[in-house]
């Protein structure tokens, strides 16, 4: 009998994990197919009927794959994050290393190696500790392949954990895997210029990606295929499969691929000088270009409509409850009159009763009051939320014009999306905070460093911040935050010239109710000269504040205000 139960339990997992796989299987074919949205619905479905933490923890990586493959990346992190609490409430460490080489690929294609080399640190040291499954380890290697190539440049690296990666993709049928670990090693001899080499592995995917009818896998490996003939010198040839690739991503709605395949004819009739046919694939371009810029905006209008109508809706819940609270007041009133008139008609004992009652009514109105005021305050809250919903959509939308923008214009785009960052901030400070009048200036301002991090470190600026903590009228921390960020621009845009060294030091110190604010660069280009910038000199305004600046041993900007009566 012992051992009868034992066989049962074995059978029961045995058919649960069978099942998972076949399940994990489908969704992934739909995915293959470029057929994303039957992906979603599959998936959710799944979740909504699971209970099982680490079955859900694996769909909602999965559907985090999905959004980061639509470019929505908003969503992605959302459900990478919501996988790791579950990983991590199962306590379940295979699929809390697959969350880290998961993110790891996140911060690849967002351009974010710094990020990128971290969460694959973070993944090594749970496979330094833990045995993890070839399943999951295959992803690991191939992301480290991608690292070797991305941020060291390392060929011999890259092609031993690609190699690794296709090895172990082999052994448990990740198509996936076995598809990029080839495109991986693909990329080593196209860098070591050995072309044939590279197209031989390349026509390998193209047929293998073909076979299992891996809709964008096949799409990607076009991509390399057409630069890698080009590189080879073989133009005629490289023309022929751009013109298939076109055709293929028309049949497939791949928007995105039939722009790049576009771009690859235009270019290699540019190259043939028959500018007739080069022209005419720019038509297509800026008509792709075009349908994909209309998507992208229909998108953020219906978002807009959907939070508009659903708030139009609650606050119309929200007057139609006050209209019946209203009414119940007047019957209430109606009736303590009654009761008056007929007191007056009583023995004083009747009297005393009324008085009673009224006060009784009191109290009751007293609660309803107390009803109303938690009310008002959700309502708040909800106002609040929907403010900063909004304000990420702006940040999306100027995030999502800067992968498009010109180098000309990546700039501006990036001055306003700090600005709006810094307006974002400070909302979520005072939503955050108790005191909606005051906020902590030291936390503000350093969440206003944290919008520049990625651009100091692009342009290796190195910064020394140094503000007491202190809690100041929420008007002059806005400005203030303002101010740093303009100051920020300009030092970037306008003061290092080829210097090594770049520095930005920002102080603020707060003593009997004197505020002291400095802000100084080591940049030389405006060295000696007489600057008064136009808008800072309107913020200052604002603030009704006098300031200094000195350039003789870089640009240093000063002033001193009194905020005691503030």
């Amino acid at each position: 009998m012992k051992y009868f139960f034992i066989f049962l339990s074995f059978f029961y997992v045995l058919t649960s994990w069978s099942q998972n796989e076949k399940f994990f299987i489908i969704g992934e074919k739909m995915v293959e197919e470029n057929k994303l949205d039957s992906a979603k619905v599959y998936y959710n479905t799944q979740l909504r009927a699971s209970n099982d933490r680490s079955l859900n923890a694996e769909i909602y990586l999965c559907l985090a794959d999905i959004y980061k493959n639509e470019l929505n990346n908003l969503e992605a992190s959302k459900y990478y994050l919501k996988a790791f609490n579950l990983a991590k409430k199962a306590n379940n460490v295979q699929l809390e290393f697959l969350y880290y080489v998961k993110m790891a690929e996140f911060f690849r294609r967002r351009h974010l190696i710094s990020q990128f080399e971290k969460e694959l640190d973070k993944a090594t040291y749970l496979f330094k500790k833990h045995k993890i499954e070839d399943k999951y380890l295959t992803k690991y290697y191939n992301r480290k392949a991608a690292l070797f190539t991305e941020l060291y440049n390392n060929n011999d690296s890259t092609l031993v954990y690609a190699s690794k990666s296709l090895e172990l993709a082999k052994k448990v049928n990740d198509k996936d895997n076995v598809f990029y670990s080839t495109l991986e090693i693909a990329g080593v001899y196209e860098r070591k210029k050995e072309y044939k080499k590279s197209i031989k592995y390349i026509e390998s995917i193209l047929d293998y990606s073909e076979q299992y009818n891996m809709i964008q896998h096949h799409s990607d490996a076009y991509i390399s295929y057409i630069m890698a003939l080009t590189r080879d010198n073989q133009i005629e040839k490289a023309l022929k499969e751009a013109l298939n690739a076109k055709e293929f991503a028309v049949e497939n709605k791949l928007l995105i691929d039939e722009n790049h395949f576009n771009e690859y004819i235009y270019q290699i009739y540019l190259n043939l000088k028959n500018y007739e046919k080069a022209h005419e694939y720019l038509t297509y371009i800026n008509d792709v270009t075009d349908k994909l810029n209309q998507i992208r905006t229909d998108k953020a209008l219906i978002d807009l409509e959907t939070k508009y109508k659903s708030k139009e809706k609650d606050n119309q819940l929200k007057i139609t409850r006050l209209e019946i609270i209203n009414k119940d007041k007047e019957l209430v009133s109606n009736r303590a009159k009654l009761y008056i008139v007929l007191g007056l008609f009583v023995l004083a004992i009747l009297i005393t009763l009324l008085i009673a009652y009224v006060l009784k009514g009191a109290k009751e109105s007293n609660k309803q009051l107390k009803v109303l005021s938690k009310e008002n305050e959700f309502l708040l809250s909800e106002a609040n939320h929907r403010i900063n919903n909004n304000l990420q959509l702006v940040v999306i939308l100027i995030s999502d014009q800067l992968k498009n923008a010109s180098t000309e214009n990546s700039f501006q785009l990036k001055n306003i999306l700090t600005k709006v960052e810094a307006i974002s901030t400070l909302h979520k400070h005072l939503y955050k905070n108790s005191d909606k009048k005051k906020i902590e200036i030291s936390n503000y301002l350093n969440d206003v460093k944290l919008s520049f991090l990625e651009v100091f470190n692009e342009k290796n600026i190195s910064t020394k911040f140094k503000i007491d903590s202190a809690k100041i009228p929420s008007d002059y921390a806005m400005y203030l935050g303002l101010l740093l960020t303009e100051l920020s621009i300009n030092s970037i845009k306008h003061a290092f010239n080829n210097q090594d060294n770049k520095t930005i030091i920002v102080e603020l110190h707060v003593n009997e109710n004197q505020l002291s604010f400095l802000y100084s660069d080591n940049g030389t280009v405006d060295m000696a000269q007489n600057i008064k910038p136009k808008l800072i000199d309107k913020i200052c305004r604002q603030l009704k504040i006098d300031y200094t600046i000195n350039t003789e041993n870089g640009f240093t900007f000063s002033f001193k205000k009194d905020i005691s009566n503030a």
